[in-house]
């Protein structure tokens, strides 16, 4: 009982995040934890997730499985176009199974687990309750597959427009905890971040992969570039020490 007063106390005072160095990404992009497939070329200033090609794909996994039941990932990007249409947009997946190339932002359409999708361009004929870019979450049992051609609007879990276009870098943070998703994001010059959407009682599993994937689509012509600039995973340590010690 002592020690869970004491963690209960400390919690709301100290702010006990860590990044687990094996899960992220960061410069000079090296890590032999990360594997690029399609297009995607390691830089040393960034990953190019795509080429500047029409329907290009490409994306980066992580070889280690994240068998934490809470964390957060902060993913750094760019997305530029000097065009006002921009296809097709990237996905953050964190999946039963690494990404692989398939039509759903450079991997597979059907899949277990979360895919937060990154979309610039809006497939679906007629008007759109929402302004692109987009960015929606979709929870998957392997069951669905994602329909590129309605923008996945029959399988979003939840969304928000999001201005995240030709910034130097944007950044994205998506928080799994006590069972509830939450996607805020920040851009060049902010001071505080911009809640997208939080949605309560999703349950994942454990051991899940973590994987970035792009796609250009047909409207390259406009050269979209995809880039990721970096990409930390966060446990709270404190809360692990404290189910450890209270069992």
């Amino acid at each position: 009982m002592l020690v869970i007063l004491l963690c209960l106390s400390f919690s709301n005072v100290v702010h006990s995040s860590y990044h687990i160095r094996d899960n992220s990404l960061v410069p000079p992009y090296s890590s032999p934890h990360w594997v690029p497939y399609g297009s995607t070329i390691i830089e040393p200033q960034f990953v190019r997730l795509t080429s500047d090609v029409k329907s290009n794909q490409g994306g980066i996994f992580n070889i280690k499985p994240l068998f934490a039941r809470d964390w957060e990932v902060v993913i750094l990007f760019h997305v530029h176009s000097p065009k006002t249409l921009v296809g097709d947009g990237f996905a953050f997946w964190y999946t039963q199974h690494p990404p692989s190339s398939g039509p759903a932002f450079g991997s597979r359409d059907k899949f277990r687990g979360l895919a937060v999708f990154f979309d610039t361009y809006a497939n679906q004929n007629g008007e759109h309750s929402h302004e692109h870019p987009y960015v929606s979450a979709m929870i998957n049992d392997g069951s669905k597959h994602y329909d590129h051609d309605k923008d996945g609007t029959l399988t979003e879990l939840a969304g928000c427009s999001s201005n995240f276009r030709n910034n130097d870098y944007s950044m994205a943070t998506i928080r799994y905890a006590n069972n509830q998703l939450k996607v805020s994001l920040k851009y060049q010059g902010a001071t505080d971040p911009v809640d997208c959407f939080t949605v309560d009682g999703v349950r994942l599993p454990t051991g899940y992969f973590i994987g970035i994937s792009a796609a250009t689509g047909d409207l390259s012509g406009n050269i979209t570039s995809f880039q990721l600039l970096g990409l930390k995973i966060y446990l709270d340590f404190l809360k692990i020490l404290c189910e450890f010690l209270s069992k």
